[in-house]
């Protein structure tokens, strides 16, 4: 699932499907809510990043600080056509990529279109991670200009019922 990434936490292979990860999203808006991570400027977890991009090729790199617990959401949102992908990793200790563009070989991975945009999700192992500053490679290989939207959430996992 992640591909050539080394080095990686094992994990038994737990895929989120369209409804857990409904519902881990559901979950964490209402956690982060209630919880008040934002309340302190020192405290806050940043889990969205916006680069409005030109055409064809673009290479950004950024920082997220994340609590510890599971990758609950890997999004990457892109114009219809644009080709990119995310790398993610918690150096030597973990990692995680996001693909928008063809990719059959990656059965966790789902892209669907929403009028002018594809956004893709990938299913993440629940493997648990240290609260950590995750740095993560966006490379845009081809496409349009516009906005690549990536979102990124570790979290507890939602309680199961």
């Amino acid at each position: 699932m992640v591909g050539d990434v080394s080095p990686l936490v094992t994990c038994r292979h737990l895929v989120l499907g369209a409804v857990g990860l409904a519902t881990a999203v559901l979950f964490l808006a209402v956690a982060v809510a209630a919880k008040g991570d934002a309340g302190s400027p020192r405290g806050r977890v940043q889990t969205t990043k916006t680069f409005h991009l030109a055409a064809g090729r673009a290479t950004r790199t950024f920082t997220f600080r994340e609590r510890s617990g599971v990758i609950l959401l890997n999004r990457l949102t892109v114009l219809h056509g644009v080709r990119a992908t995310v790398d993610a990793r918690i150096p030597n200790v973990a990692g995680a990529r996001v693909s928008a563009g063809p990719d059959r070989d990656d059965p966790s991975l789902s892209c669907r279109r929403e009028g002018r945009f594809d956004v893709c999700t990938q299913g993440a192992e629940w493997c648990p991670m240290p609260k950590a500053t995750w740095h993560f490679r966006l490379v845009k290989h081809s496409g349009p200009a516009g906005p690549v939207r990536f979102e990124y959430l570790v979290a507890p996992p939602p309680p199961q019922e």
